[in-house]
Order: structure tokens, then C-alpha cells, then sequence
């Protein structure tokens, strides 16, 4: 058919030709709404159709291994500012990556900080914010200008046992001064990274010395001699696997089928109760355990039974258990997968991009054992992850039941430290006796930042020492100013640093720990020393309470030395604090909630996630925590690493990642981070550099990367509206004291707060100082207000502290809900008082009159609220079975903001009710920048409006207008099809990428064209043709262009201005106020993604289009839809809309503004 004709629907052309008006308001402007509003909605409005850049999302920049050029940085600027990002922040990182450059930019060289100034000053032009990293590489506080006495330690020792009654003067045996993470344990690499190819060489040994304590020995703890066989019987030689070397190890070969045994056999049966074993190997920093082991004993004749579990890690693990009494035991070593817990890659991605990230993949034949000893003392359970050496998931797990045996009085233990001369000789006159003497001191764990060229690469500050931070900042922004000139950091050019989330591992001494210890804890740790080594001092929970007390010590001074010393520094130089804390889990000891308390923009991660799977509980707990530090501490914005891919080349357009977004807006965000932007160093090698297996390829050799600006101001109108007043909540969530919100809800999501109320989350320090009573409500420092307080997460162990606090609040008038705890968990706490306190609120009954508040023992919180009258904030009805809804509530003083999506792949069509009355409530579409009205009936207190969201679609909903009315009707909006356009049209191809200049063809999907350049293509297609009017159209009448799909990003002109984009279902565009009646030019530009041509260059013999560093997609991978597939329709509005709508045809010329397609040259 030639272009132009149509085929027309005569009945509802009819209803359509009786329009007398345009279907679509102005941008924010419902119908029958006040024009005489107030100044601040009408800003809200304007803001809403082009948001500012503080609305805008950033970009994580990072910068390649000394690929940098300065024309490729002003190049990325000038492409950011075009697709509307707000901020850029920077990285230099080394990921394996190849040299394409001319000349490799290494870090702080006059090369590379001329380039930064020309980066910060074209930023500063554009208005665009410049941040960046707070080291080298993204973790976390280090680099090459960290020396030995600052970097990040930990405790050592030796032993040794003596007898009294006689003066004793010979040198003690050295604690090891080896750098490493426990011990004799050697660091083989600085960074102890498995994905930098190189790394500087291991710190040279540091040493210091710290305590000597001298206590009565135990009756023998030297092992009792043992033979060592394998599986099948060889005899081996275990003299290694018991003489107190880290480093001496044995090799068991691996067992062909099946698992692999050690076994250990005694002369006669002993009496076991714990093990120590330790696998070089078999636990990574990035990477979990590759084998399971576990202990068993033949109890009786050829029958072994399951004694222990042993979990490995990157030091030994030594597991108490009720004593075992046997001759034979063994060791059993299972294969297991070490892979991280990641989303599946997309079908038909080469995995060999796997082993170009995580090195050191192969196997093994043997398992390298350098530890087994069983032992017939009674050890700490877990002993070297209770004492900082390494971290588990919850401590109060470990905690299984075992008697509570008696351990050296702490009174018994002297301290003989000032008998120690520096050569380490130690002169003292010990009482009768037999006598352990144990040399404490502390040295280099060697963590490095990572990862970092190797040029700017070196230890990592120590976290637990705030003048030693003090320092690395000094020089740290010391170097920037250098680089951008002293105009250009503050409050222009560099205006913000960033602390990504922390990967540093474990560490667990500083120089002045013991006398912070006493500041913190309010008693001397000195007695209590030897059970950071295993030893049990006082008995065995009373060693776990001191231990609980020293990982808390650690956890309060990485918030306070570390994250407060970086805030302040930066503050000090007129910068603001991007800060995000732990991300995933538990990597190190820390509160995610107080690392970010100093933070300007408290900050979480939020990785892309499979439809199938949803995200991981952890990044949905990790936003929560950031976004709770925000409105405690009342600050603005909620930033997140957004959608963090691995081994996801090129994969994702703007329609796969928009719930994932969405889900961000909904759990708090209001800032979102890309991860990532790689700079673009050359012009000739497309699509270019990646983050190794890591991130979005979201930069402008993105193959929609021209075509982003409807999806960045979709992200911004969204931030612009949850940026607006305050958060509503109903529930302060206190979770504890013991593990961080990633750990506690790092495998299921939060639990106790029912559906349809906002919640909040308080750690200990906010429920301490940031919060008080105001009329019998919870109000924060920063705004924030709830209802109740709620206990849950590990807060079924409270500290005294916490308890009078609890207390104090209900008295002032706080209705707080949950059980009873059952003790402190610390060492030091008044018993009769905290026992006094526990009846005072919680004497046996249901609900207790406490001052003037009440205190609920119950973990029912949806009755409380029933009970106290607070309804649900948000509810609905109508939808399916598994809906997922979630919202998030913001009022301000002009109006209260519901953000609701829709996460399922499907439309739901609800009842909404919201606890509001007395207002207007308007549909805010973030896509387009305009707004609707609805129907509402106003009911009890409960605005009720139907409500239908299409698949992955969200809206905001926003109470603006007062109104008396009780129940209003908005019009149907549900268009009509008048014509469809079927046909030929012409065919454009983006130059370079293989395909044929032009074609004429009819629509069908690209990846489906029997021509191998345009099946394989990548890149933007323009497709155009002329299109009439349907007969009787009258300029200015709505009417809707519908694509039917289109992929990735289309861009519709009409008659040579731009009318719109649609990038997701059901791909329509508002082309009324461009057309004009008759003939009109149509033209489409459409993005697809360049995972089609990644394939097409995987065919042998392919003539290849495109560079990547590593390969990305094999020969056979499916390809994705691509270009303008159809069919296109013209759509209308019927009779019965008629009077319904307003539209002012100029405020839609505003909305979509036909604007010029901006230049790269315009924007530099």
C-alpha cells in the first residue's frame, strides 16, 4: 500500500471527529484544578516536566588503567549533559584491561592530573556534580602514600609455659610479625584480590608490641601424638599439621570419587572437645568456600559418626563440641561451588569472561592442609571469627548450647607488660607454679585498595584510627586540589566524595584499641586477652560476652574513626559524602546504619536482578538501612548503586531495567547511581571498554546511548517527586544490636510489619540520640515521625543501655511492641537493675501502662495497630493472589506523594485506598511529564480511587487541591484504534556497523531479516514515511502514534519535530499537537541493543564491527528483538471522554517540545 493510505474504523472515527478537547492536561495540572495555585506547586510542576540536575541520576565514571584521554573525557561530559545525567563519579580502576591508548595516563602523573582539570572544569561548565572515589580502585581508603604504621592490623602472639618460684629473664618467643590475615599466615598477594592481574609486592613486616599477661597453665595442652593416613590408607606424615606453622601444610590427594579423608589416629582413645583445622585456599575474599569438611569418630567399631561441621574461611576455624571420646577420627573434605550468589547471565553468554574476572578458578588435585589438631582442652566456639580475625553471618547463632565450662579467672591473669624490655626479654619473678606466658603485640593484615592500577596502589589505612585516617585524607584531597587547581574542588568542579561499600575483610587491632576499649565499654580488656586467642577466661560465656563487647568496640570506631574522619575531612574541603556502607551480607564487622550516619547522602546498592528470582534480600535491606538513615538524620536524598550487572555485556535497554528502578523508588531511593559509565578513551573501538564482568554499559558507546534522555528523565521526574518534604512512616523498626541490616535480612526479607504500613529502621545509636517523644509519637532529629516502636530483628538480646533508653521512651509516652529479651549479651552490665527493668515493662501481661506510654509484649504488630487505630497507609483490593505492589509515602506541605509500582509482568486492576482526605488526588506520569485525573470517593477518613497499572508500569499519586466533595468522576482514558499504517517504509542504518546504507521494507523485527548485516545489526535504525491524518481530523484533536513494539528506544518525529519517545509497552506517543490535517512526515528512530552484533561478529568468518576486551557472547546465543516491529496504529478517545479532558494544546507543546536534536558540539 503506498504511503499515506490508511484503513479507517468508520464507527469510531464518528465518536472521535466529536472531540472537543485534547486528551492530556499540562504537566501536573488534573482536571478542574485551581490555576490560582500557589508559587510552590506551580515550581513543582515546571520541575516535574524538566527536572532539575539535582533530581537527575548520577553515573559511577570509571576510568580504565590509564585509558584516558582528555578529548575522550570531554566527550563523555558532553554526552552526559545530553542525556540528562546530574553527576559523574569517578574511578580509577584496573580490571585486566588491554591498552588502547597511545599513552597509559598513570595516576597523579602531570598527564593524568591535566586531563582531571580539564574533566573538572567542562563538569563544572555543564553543571554537571563531579565526585569521586575515596581511593584508588572503589575499596576503600588506601593507596601507595599509606605507610606500614598505618595500615590496617592485627593481634599476634606467642606462647610459652614456665615454671615459678625462680626468677625468670630470657627472651619470649616473637609473636609473628608476618603480614598477613592471621598469625603465620602469609599474604600472597597485597590487595588479596582475585581480579587485579598484578599487585604490588606484600608489605614488608611490621611489628608492635602490645601486652605481656602471665596466668596459671593448664595441666598439658600439648597435643597427644597422633598418626596421619588418607582415605585409602597411605600413611602421611602430620608433623606440619600440628607444629603451630600456618605456612607448613600437607597435600591430601584429592579422592577420585566421592569425598577425600584425613584421618588422624590415637594410641588409645582420648577425649576430644574441640578441633582446629585450617585449608589454605579453601575460602576466598570474593569467592566462598570450594569445599565442605567436617569432623567425624569412629565410636564404635567401623562406624563413624558426624561430630562437627567445619566451616572454612580465610584463616582456621576451630568448632567446641560435648566431648567425644574415640581413637580414630578424620577429617572429610566434600567439593563444593564457590560462586558468588549472582543473577544467571543471559542466555549465550561466553563464561570464559568468568575466568577473566575471578582468577585462580582451576582445580586442584590435592587439598592443602595446613592445620588439624584436635584438642582435649575446652576452646572458644569459633574463636577466630568471635575475635575479629573473621566475620560470620550472626553471632548470636553461633551460640549453640554448649556447657558453660569454667575458664581461668580473669583475676588470675597478671599483667607484666612493663617487665618486657624492647629486646623482648622479659624479667619477672613468678609465683610457684606452672605459668603461661603469652606476648601479645599486633601487626600488618596487608590489605591493599583495590582495584587499583598498580601505580596507585598500596596498604589500606588503618579503620580503627582517626588520625591515621586524618592523615590518608590529607594527602588524599591534598593530591586532587593539585589536580583541578584550588578553584575547582568544593563548591565547584570535585564537589563530592564517595565511599563505595567497603571490601577491606577483617581486621581487629589499632594502636590505642585497649585504652578506646575502656572509653566504650567502661572496664580494662587487658584480662580478658587471652580469649581473643581461643582461651576461656572466666567461663565460656562470659568469654563470649567480652568478645561480644570487643567486635562491638570494632564496629563503633570503623563508624566513628573511619566514616566520621572521611565526612569531616571532606567537609573540611567543602565536600559532601556519597557513603555507602556494607552492600552485601557481612564482609566486615560494622553497623550499616552508623557507617552511613555521617554521610550527606547515605547510600545502598541495588544490583539488576532476574524477573524470576527478584533482587537479593540483602540490596532490598541495604536500601531500607540507607534510606532510614536519611530521614533519622534528615537528609534530603537516598542515593544507590543502581543496577550493578555481572556478565551481562551490552544486555539490558531501558525496559529491563525499569522495575528494577522502580523497586529502588519504592524502597526509599531517590537518587539513583548507575553503575556504570566506562569513559571512553578512543573513537575507533565500539562498543569498547567494560568494567571487566561488571555493571550497566551505560556510556555513549551504549548503542542507544543517544537515544537515553527518556529514560533519564523518567529516573529524574521520579526522584524530583520522592526528593519532596518528608518520608511517612508508621513503625521506628529498632533490629538489634548484633548484625548489620545486610547480614540480619541478607537471606529473607524483613519480617513483623504488615502490609501497607511504612517502616523505618533505629540502631542502637539513633534510638540512643537521634530520637525522643513528642506528643506520643516518636519524632527524629531530622523529621521523622512513627508511631511505634517496634523490637525486632536480633533485638531479643538488648544491652542496659538500650533497655533504660526503651524504657525512658515508653515513660515520656512511646508505645513500644515486642517480647520481653532474655539478657545483655555484653560482659559488664548491672544484673539487678536490668532485672528490675524487664518487670517494670514487661511483668507477664499482654499490654502494660508504662508512664505515659504502654509497652505490647507481643511480636503482633498488625493488632497493635488495629488496636491503637492506626490504619494501613496504603491498601487495595482487586488484585491477584501474588501482587506486588509496593509504595513509598512523601508529604510535604503542599502535597502528599504515593509512589507506587507494579512488579509484576502483568496488569493489575485494584481498589487504592490511601489514609488521606480532604485533597484531589492526580496520576503524575513520570514518563511523559504529565498528569490526569481519576475518580475518587472520599470514605472514613480513606480516599478510595480505581486504579489499573499495566506490566512494570508505576505512577505517582499526588493529593494536592483541597476539596469538599466526597466523590468525584474522571473519564475514561482507555484509547480507541481509528486507523492502522500498513505498508513500506524506508530504512536507515547507523554508518559502521555493518548494514547497508538503506532499505525498504515492511516492519518486522531485525533479528529476524534473512540478510546477515541487518539480522546481526546494532545500533540506530530511522525509519520514515508520510502518514495522513484520519479524514475529519482537526489540528490540535488528540491523537496517539502506537508503535505496537519497538526496541530498545524510539524517537518519533512528526513533520521534523520531535513529538515523543517510547521506550517500554505499549509504546505509544502523543503526536495531536504535531500533526497537521493530511499528509504529515513521520520518522523513527530506533535503538537496539549490541548484544545482535556482539553475535554476529561470533560467526566464523564474520567481517568484525565491533572490540571488546574479553569475549562476550557466543556464536549460538539467541538474539534479541530489534528495531520497529509493528503494527503501527493511530489511536483516538471516544464520545463519552468528551468534557471530561483538558488539554492546552501550547502546555502540550511544552511537555513534548518538539525541541531540535541537541549537537555534541552545542554541549562542550
Amino acid at each position: 500500500m503506498a504511503a499515506g493510505n490508511f484503513r479507517f474504523d468508520a464507527k469510531v472515527l464518528k465518536q472521535f471527529l466529536l472531540l472537543s478537547a485534547a486528551i492530556c492536561s499540562p504537566p501536573a495540572l488534573a482536571d478542574g484544578a485551581d490555576p490560582a495555585q500557589p508559587a510552590e506547586a506551580r515550581g513543582l510542576e515546571a520541575a516535574f516536566n524538566d527536572p532539575p540536575m539535582e533530581a537527575r541520576p548520577r553515573v559511577w565514571w570509571h576510568w580504565i588503567n590509564g585509558n584516558i584521554t582528555q578529548d575522550g573525557l570531554l566527550r563523555d561530559l558532553a554526552w552526559m549533559k545530553r542525556a540528562g545525567i546530574g553527576g559523574a563519579q569517578s574511578f580509577d580502576v584496573n580490571l585486566q584491561s588491554p591498552q588502547i591508548v597511545d599513552q597509559r595516563l598513570v595516576y597523579m602523573t602531570p598527564a593524568w592530573k591535566s586531563a582531571f582539570r580539564a574533566a573538572a572544569r567542562e563538569a563544572d561548565r555543564l553543571g554537571i556534580e563531579l565526585a569521586i572515589a575515596s581511593s584508588p580502585g572503589w575499596s576503600e581508603t588506601g593507596g601507595p602514600w599509606v605507610p606500614p604504621a598505618d595500615g590496617m592490623k592485627k593481634l599476634v602472639w606467642s606462647e610459652v609455659t614456665i615454671e615459678g618460684g625462680k626468677p625468670f629473664s630470657r627472651a619470649l618467643p616473637a609473636p609473628p610479625a608476618i603480614t598477613g590475615p592471621f598469625q603465620s599466615i602469609a599474604a600472597k598477594s597485597g590487595t588479596n584480590s582475585t581480579i587485579n592481574e598484578k599487585a604490588p609486592e606484600v608489605p614488608q613486616p611490621f611489628y608492635r608490641d602490645v601486652a605481656v599477661l602471665a596466668f596459671p597453665a593448664a595441666v598439658n595442652e600439648v597435643p597427644a601424638p597422633a598418626s596421619y593416613r588418607d582415605g585409602p590408607g597411605q600413611k602421611i606424615d602430620g608433623a606440619a599439621l600440628a607444629d603451630g606453622d600456618l605456612e607448613s601444610a600437607v597435600d591430601l590427594a584429592k579422592a577420585a570419587k566421592g569425598p577425600s579423608v584425613l584421618e588422624l589416629d590415637y594410641a588409645r582413645p582420648r577425649t576430644v572437645r574441640s578441633v582446629t583445622l585450617f585449608v589454605p585456599g579453601g575460602s576466598g575474599k570474593f569467592v566462598g568456600a570450594n569445599l565442605k569438611a567436617r569432623l567425624e569418630a569412629e565410636t564404635t567399631g567401623g562406624t563413624w559418626t558426624a561430630v562437627s561441621e567445619i566451616p572454612l574461611s580465610r584463616v582456621p576455624t576451630t568448632m567446641a563440641f560435648p566431648p567425644v571420646k574415640a581413637s580414630r577420627f578424620r577429617a572429610v573434605f566434600e567439593e563444593v561451588s564457590s560462586l558468588p550468589n549472582i543473577a544467571p547471565p543471559p542466555a549465550g553468554v561466553d563464561l570464559s569472561a568468568l575466568a577473566a574476572g575471578f582468577s585462580g578458578t582451576g582445580q586442584a588435585k590435592t587439598i592443602r592442609i595446613a592445620e588439624f589438631v584436635l584438642s582435649e582442652t575446652d576452646r572458644i566456639h569459633r574463636a577466630e571469627a568471635k575475635a575479629g580475625f573473621d566475620v560470620v553471618p550472626d553471632y548470636y547463632d553461633l551460640d549453640h548450647g554448649l556447657i558453660d565450662t569454667p575458664g581461668t579467672p580473669p583475676t588470675d591473669v597478671i599483667d607484666v607488660t612493663a617487665r618486657l624490655r624492647p629486646d623482648g626479654t622479659l624479667d619477672w619473678l613468678p609465683p610457684k607454679g606452672r605459668w603461661r606466658i603469652m606476648r601479645f603485640g599486633y601487626s600488618l593484615v596487608g590489605t591493599m585498595n583495590h582495584p587499583a592500577p598498580l601505580e596507585a596502589t598500596g596498604l589500606e589505612v588503618d579503620k580503627y584510627d582517626a588520625a591515621a585516617v586524618q592523615r590518608y585524607m590529607d594527602h588524599y584531597l591534598e593530591t586532587y586540589r593539585d589536580a583541578a587547581g584550588q578553584d575547582l574542588m568544593g563548591g565547584k568542579g570535585i564537589r563530592a566524595i564517595l565511599t563505595d561499600s567497603i571490601e577491606v575483610g577483617a581486621s581487629n587491632w589499632t594502636p590505642g584499641m585497649i585504652d578506646r576499649f575502656r572509653r566504650l565499654r567502661g572496664y580494662d580488656p587487658v584480662p580478658w586477652m587471652p580469649a581473643l586467642t581461643g582461651r576461656i577466661v572466666g567461663s565460656r560465656s562470659r568469654s563470649d560476652r567480652f568478645l561480644h563487647d570487643f567486635r562491638r568496640t570494632l564496629a563503633e570506631l570503623l563508624a566513628s574513626e573511619h566514616y566520621g574522619t572521611v565526612a569531616r575531612s571532606a567537609h573540611e574541603h567543602g565536600m559532601i559524602v556519597y557513603g555507602e556502607a556494607l552492600e552485601d551480607h557481612r564482609p566486615m564487622l560494622g553497623d550499616d546504619m552508623a557507617m552511613r550516619k555521617f554521610a550527606d547522602i547515605p547510600m545502598a546498592a541495588m544490583w539488576a536482578f532476574p524477573r524470576a528470582g527478584g533482587p537479593k534480600p540483602t540490596y532490598l535491606a541495604d536500601m531500607k538501612g540507607a534510606a532510614s538513615v536519611a530521614h533519622i538524620y534528615g537528609r534530603t536524598f537516598v542515593a544507590a548503586e543502581s543496577l550493578t550487572s555481572m556478565l551481562s555485556p551490552w544486555s539490558y535497554g531501558p525496559a529491563d531495567l525499569k522495575r528494577m528502578i522502580d523497586l529502588e523508588f519504592a524502597s526509599g531511593i531517590n537518587r539513583p547511581v548507575i553503575h556504570t559509565s566506562v569513559h571512553v578513551p578512543v573513537e575507533d573501538r565500539k562498543p569498547g571498554l567494560r568494567l571487566s564482568i561488571f555493571g550497566q554499559d551505560f556510556n555513549r558507546n551504549e548503542a542507544w546511548g543517544e537515544l537515553a534522555r527518556p529514560w533519564m528523565d523518567y529516573i529524574a521526574r521520579n526522584a524530583l517527586m520522592l526528593q519532596q518534604g518528608r518520608n511517612v512512616a508508621d513503625v521506628a523498626y529498632f533490629h538489634g544490636e548484633e548484625a548489620p541490616l545486610t547480614s540480619l535480612f541478607g537471606d529473607g526479607q524483613t519480617t513483623g510489619v504488615p502490609t501497607g504500613h511504612a517502616f523505618d529502621f533505629v540502631n542502637a545509636d539513633a534510638l540512643m540520640e537521634a530520637v525522643k517523644v513528642d506528643r506520643g509519637e516518636l519524632a527524629s532529629i531530622g523529621g521523622a515521625r512513627y508511631r511505634v516502636l517496634y523490637l525486632g530483628g536480633s533485638s531479643s538480646r538488648m544491652s542496659l543501655a538500650v533497655l533504660r533508653r526503651v524504657a525512658s521512651l515508653a515513660e515520656q509516652g512511646a508505645i513500644v511492641v515486642g517480647r520481653r529479651p532474655i539478657g545483655d549479651p555484653g560482659l559488664e552490665t548491672d544484673k539487678d537493675l536490668y532485672a528490675g527493668l524487664l518487670g517494670k515493662l514487661w511483668p507477664g501481661r499482654p499490654d502494660t501502662a508504662v508512664g505515659q506510654g504502654r509497652v505490647f509484649n507481643t511480636n503482633d504488630l498488625a493488632s497493635v495497630l488495629t488496636d491503637i487505630g492506626v490504619r494501613p497507609d496504603f491498601s487495595y483490593t482487586g488484585a491477584q493472589a501474588d501482587s506486588h505492589l509496593p509504595f513509598v509515602h512523601r508529604q510535604s506541605q503542599e502535597a502528599d506523594i504515593y509512589f507506587i509500582s507494579n512488579q509484576k509482568d502483568r496488569t493489575e486492576t485494584i481498589e487504592a485506598r490511601f489514609r488521606i482526605a480532604g485533597r484531589i488526588p492526580e496520576l503524575w506520569h513520570a514518563e511523559t511529564g504529565r498528569s490526569e485525573s481519576v475518580s475518587f470517593t472520599i470514605r472514613d477518613g480513606i480516599t478510595i480511587i480505581p486504579l489499573t497499572l499495566q506490566a512494570d508500569e508505576s505512577v505517582n499519586v499526588v493529593f494536592r487541591k483541597e476539596t469538599p466533595a466526597r466523590q468525584q468522576s474522571a473519564p475514561s482514558r482507555d484509547p480507541v484504534p481509528l486507523a492502522t499504517v500498513p505498508g513500506l517504509w524506508n530504512v536507515a542504518f547507523e554508518p559502521g556497523r555493518g548494514a547497508p546504507a538503506s532499505v525498504r521494507m515492511a516492519l518486522a523485527p531485525l533479528d529476524e531479516n534473512d540478510d546477515p548485516a541487518i539480522r546481526y545489526f546494532s545500533g540506530v535504525a530511522t525509519y520514515s514515511r508520510e502518514i495522513d491524518t484520519p479524514r475529519g481530523w482537526k489540528a490540535g484533536q488528540p491523537l496517539q502514534l502506537d508503535l505496537g513494539e519497538a526496541r530498545e528506544i524510539a524517537e518519533i518525529s512528526i513533520n521534523g519535530r520531535i513529538a515523543g519517545h517510547a521506550w517500554h509497552a505499549p509504546y505509544r506517543v502523543d503526536i495531536g499537537a504535531f500533526m497537521k490535517p493530511g499528509r504529515n512526515r513521520v520518522q523513527v528512530r530506533v535503538a537496539n541493543l549490541w548484544v545482535n552484533r556482539l553475535i554476529g561478529d561470533a560467526q566464523p568468518g564474520a567481517d568484525k564491527v565491533t572490540w571488546t576486551a574479553t569475549p562476550t557472547y557466543r556464536k549460538d546465543a539467541p538474539l534479541r528483538r530489534a528495531g520497529l516491529i509493528g503494527p503501527i496504529r493511530l489511536l483516538g478517545f471516544p464520545l463519552q471522554n468528551s468534557g471530561n479532558v483538558n488539554m492546552d494544546r501550547n502546555a502540550a507543546l511544552k511537555a513534548s517540545p518538539g525541541r531540535k536534536r541537541v549537537s555534541a558540539s552545542e554541549t562542550r
